[in-house]
């Protein structure tokens, strides 16, 4: 009979985080991630020991986490978590009420009323008058109590049970003393010394399969030659080219050689950073000695030109490149992005693993049905998504696997023990050249500022190629190690509108100063560019005002050109999940005349249609003291009579319900009108916007992708102001 076989690949990874000008961990990741997923995700095996699992680990993790293990990490957020709350400054005050409620707040901060007291009063806005309006009303035992809150928050649901303490501290909620930090903080420690041996363990057991990805997790077809992604986007924009194949060779034999010393294991399979491959780079994977890799779906069925059928994805193929061949496997792309992005979203667990087991148990009929075995891979990110699960995903991991122990006909296995016994027996002659993520490349390359820190890259290695020359080769090497840093793909992905962060000055700081460092190095002159950021700064706001006062019909029809002739547009998205590549807003516009604001949505109606989820459009209207949110329930509206719903939150965290308004039309557009009176908006007064698409308190999309929309509220005079030369 048929057997179907399922195989999970955890992929765990952090960039570097370490300055290398001082040698200090200047953001506290991997730490965190360390006392939860890097904790958890061996350990719940141990309850299902006929479960098996491949888990990826990037060498740039591991070279952090034996950092931290050695006791030789200096972090700043750590140093700033242990210093005694009484003998804080100002500045490191605010640094700790700006940046100690990282987390995802609805499953890290509310559960815990003390916490959620902090955030409520610190308020929502970060920026430097937000923190200077809060900082005096804070006291001493207030700072220690974020102190430890904000360490406390991430440990996982193994070290709950493994730390008794640490539930005890959970329950006190408040009043921690000194001595209560200390021992948060000594168990960080002591979990992260364990976790080598516990994967060590687990790997030689046989129910863990450590794979492993180049060694700061670039982008191999980028870094082969950046030009191949026209091959993917053919009318991207890309930067001067960038082609250093011998820097691929190395990153990889690096990668696999720092795993073996500092595991003892020697990994079999990769993982491409992000997917990303090309058939150039097969040769390269094969010479540093890895025996398979997996990509995604998109990739395969690009590459054999041919439709999706399960037939043809769940079994290994030989991709070849010249005279080289190497085994592929596919990821599932719905089983596993359901896992990072649905799962979290369901109120019960049980049925979000009913659902997983309806489609795993689909994929075994479907082949039962033509008498094939297969293997369903499941890939996907190891380690952000339990921030949105309650209890860090306990519930959830321990019901899937109990589920697949109990599945008759179904064996979960770790890859190089599926192709032991299933050698591939078809070919792939022309590899589709992509990533994982709509089998393109654009999150990485092709806007403007990721098109610079290419640039950035490629001219100061072209510089340490120039001066190679009198160089010992341990000043080579080194130089070397901090520009192979900056070859990870993280930089990358944080330029640009696509993605945003808070701390995305401090991934830009790294990035460059991981290049000056290669100059320091070789001991040449800095660069000038060096010291000029990737990001646009300016563009972090949209100021653009509307030109004339505007009173559109509001009857969701783009009735001519001249309606809404003189608003602002916003095209900027932000999309939050990575297997929603096409946006529900393409578009927004907004105006206004002396009584009421206008905004106006192009939106994407077939894609709002086939979402099952409850997705809704917010518009958060807010400044410094207060914050309106209009709540759209789109997909509730598309076949009834419209209608918005008002909420007010004066802490600008909690809303509450004010009134409903039916000023709004939804047909090919959408259309509403927002009373000045309504949000307590003045002439004159400067409003600030931000527009997402969500699913309950999960932000799907937002808009603009970086940073506000920031209007003034006009006056009888406004026209003139904007027509006056």
């Amino acid at each position: 009979m048929p057997e179907l076989y399922v195989s999970f690949l955890w992929h765990m990874h952090q960039p570097v985080y370490k300055d290398p000008f001082t040698g200090k961990y200047t953001l506290p990741w991997v730490r965190l991630h360390a006392v939860k997923a890097y904790y958890d995700m061996p350990s719940v095996l141990k309850s299902y020991p006929g479960i098996k699992v491949n888990i990826n680990l990037v060498p740039s993790l591991v070279e952090q986490l034996a950092d931290y293990a050695s006791g030789n990490a200096q972090d700043v957020f750590y140093e700033y978590s242990a210093k005694p709350a009484a003998d804080l400054d100002r500045d490191e005050r605010a640094f700790i009420l700006k940046y100690f409620f990282m987390g995802n707040w609805e499953t890290m901060i509310k559960p815990y009323p003390r916490y959620f007291e902090l955030l409520l009063k610190r308020g929502k806005g970060t920026d430097d008058i937000d923190i200077e309006n809060t900082i005096n009303t804070f006291n001493k035992q207030d700072f220690l109590d974020i102190q430890v809150w904000f360490n406390l928050s991430w440990f996982g649901f193994t070290a709950l049970l493994d730390y008794p303490e640490l539930a005890r501290l959970k329950e006190k909620q408040r009043g921690f003393t000194e001595q209560d930090k200390k021992f948060v903080l000594d168990t960080q420690m002591d979990i992260i010394k364990k976790l080598f041996p516990l994967y060590k363990e687990m790997h030689k057991s046989g129910q863990i399969e450590i794979t492993t990805s180049p060694f700061y997790h670039t982008i191999m077809p980028l870094l082969y030659d950046s030009d191949t992604a026209h091959r993917c986007m053919p009318r991207a924009v890309l930067p001067k080219r960038v082609s250093f194949p011998e820097d691929v060779l190395s990153q990889l034999k690096l990668g696999r050689q720092f795993i073996i010393d500092h595991l003892g294991i020697e990994p079999k399979g990769l993982w491409p950073s992000e997917g990303s491959v090309s058939p150039e780079i097969i040769p390269l994977v094969r010479e540093a000695g890895f025996e398979w890799m997996v990509t995604d779906e998109d990739i395969l069925f690009a590459s054999i030109n041919r439709d999706r059928a399960g037939e043809l994805l769940y079994k290994p193929y030989i991709a070849t490149y010249k005279n080289a061949g190497i085994p592929v496997l596919f990821r599932d792309k719905g089983i596993s992005n359901f896992i990072s992005f649905d799962c979290a979203r369901y109120s019960l667990r049980e049925e979000a693993v009913e659902e997983l087991r309806r489609q795993i148990l689909g994929v075994k009929s479907y082949l039962s049905d033509k008498n094939m075995d297969g293997i369903v891979v499941i890939a996907l990110d190891g380690e952000n998504p339990w921030e949105y699960y309650l209890y860090s995903g306990k519930r959830f991991l321990n019901s899937m696997y109990d589920a697949l122990s109990k599945s008759q006909g179904i064996k979960t296995t770790t890859i190089s023990a599926y192709l032991e016994t299933h050698a591939p027996a078809d070919k792939i002659d022309n590899l589709y050249t992509g990533s994982w993520i709509n089998k393109r490349f654009d999150i990485w390359i092709g806007q403007e500022e990721k098109n610079l820190a290419w640039d950035y890259l490629a001219s100061t290695r072209e510089y340490l190629k120039q001066n190679a020359n009198g160089l010992t080769q341990e000043q080579m090497n080194t130089a070397l190690k901090y520009l192979y840093a900056a070859e990870g793909s993280d930089w990358f992905w944080w330029y640009g509108d696509t993605f945003y962060t808070v701390n995305e000055e401090e991934f830009d700081r790294l990035f460059r100063k991981n290049l000056k460092k290669v100059l320091e190095i070789i001991k040449k002159p800095m660069l000038d560019f060096l010291h000029t950021p990737v990001i646009a700064l300016s563009e972090t706001q949209f100021n653009a005002q509307p030109l004339n006062f505007i009173t559109p019909v509001l009857d969701g029809i783009p009735t001519d050109y001249y309606e809404w002739e003189g608003s602002s547009i916003s095209y900027s998205t932000s999309i939050a999940g990575r297997h929603n590549p096409e946006p529900f807003i393409h578009k927004i516009y907004y105006g206004f005349d002396l009584d009421n604001l206008y905004i106006r949505f192009d939106h994407n109606i077939e894609k709002i249609k086939n979402e099952k989820y409850n997705v809704y459009f917010a518009i958060n209207i807010f400044d410094h003291s207060f914050e309106y949110r209009i709540v759209i329930p789109i997909k509730h509206l598309l076949d009834t009579k419209p209608y918005y719903e008002l909420h007010y939150a004066k802490d600008q965290i909690v809303f509450e319900f004010v009134k409903v308004s039916e000023a709004i039309a939804i047909k090919k557009i959408i259309e509403l009108k927002i009373p000045f009176a309504d949000i307590s908006a003045s002439p004159n007064m400067k409003l600030n916007m931000i527009i997402s698409a969500r699913d309950g308190d999960v932000e799907l999309e937002k808009y603009p992708a970086k940073g506000i929309i920031s209007i003034i509220v006009p006056d009888q005079d406004y026209t003139k102001k904007m027509w006056s030369v």
